[in-house]
């Protein structure tokens, strides 16, 4: 398979519908927890706003726009991740990128992420699973919770990599962190880069179900 550059950058609304258009119904279903499959265009018009909320970065290949990450703070250092990825992209390590360009960057340090599957959502739980995040009970009838503390040190990084494990959050949110939710990550450059109503959060977002593909 040819390697690809991912750029990862703050999100637009063109790049965003870009997106969408790029995607099939049954990955915008599996992404809004719909149970029909909705035209791209619907999906603009219902959830344009839901898809540029909270900090919102899109992978770039080529100029064109192949990904989409949120990440929706819910409180005091806990975010909700949501990942879309156009169905030519699937299995092309395009989520990889977009969860990386998160997890590594110092400004959510501490901060505990979670994202919601369907069950039977393979390879969403690889994707969790390979970043980092472990499962957590949940009380919805079929969907399954993941959660990850993202490191505060590099020793946390190593005791997270031995132990198998999500590590400790952090004390608190010092001035940094308060800031992380607003703040443009920028742009991060990686090398070969190898889906009932829909159920809307209190932070403004529906659940966040990863690509299936």
């Amino acid at each position: 398979m040819t390697a690809v550059i991912v750029t990862v950058e703050p999100a637009t609304a063109g790049a965003v519908e870009s997106l969408v258009r790029a995607c099939s119904p049954e990955s915008l279903a599996w992404r809004f927890t719909l149970p029909v499959r909705p035209a791209p265009g619907w999906i603009l018009v219902r959830y344009h706003a839901f898809l540029l909320a909270g900090a919102a970065f899109v992978a770039k290949v080529d100029d064109a726009a192949v990904g989409l990450v949120n990440l929706v703070p819910e409180g005091e250092c806990r975010a909700e991740l949501a990942v879309l990825v156009a169905d030519a992209w699937h299995r092309r390590g395009i989520a990889s990128a977009l969860v990386r360009s998160l997890t590594e960057d110092v400004r959510w340090a501490g901060w505990t992420l979670h994202a919601t599957v369907q069950v039977g959502n393979a390879p969403a739980e690889g994707l969790l699973r390979a970043h980092g995040f472990r499962p957590v009970a949940t009380f919805e009838r079929g969907e399954k919770e993941f959660e990850r503390v993202v490191p505060t040190s590099m020793t946390s990084v190593m005791k997270e990599v031995v132990g198998g494990g999500v590590g400790e959050a952090g004390a608190g949110p010092d001035g940094v962190q308060r800031r992380a939710a607003a703040a443009d990550a920028g742009r991060r450059r990686y090398g070969p880069a190898g889906r009932g109503d829909p159920r809307e959060r209190a932070a403004g977002v529906a659940a966040a179900l990863l690509p299936r593909g």
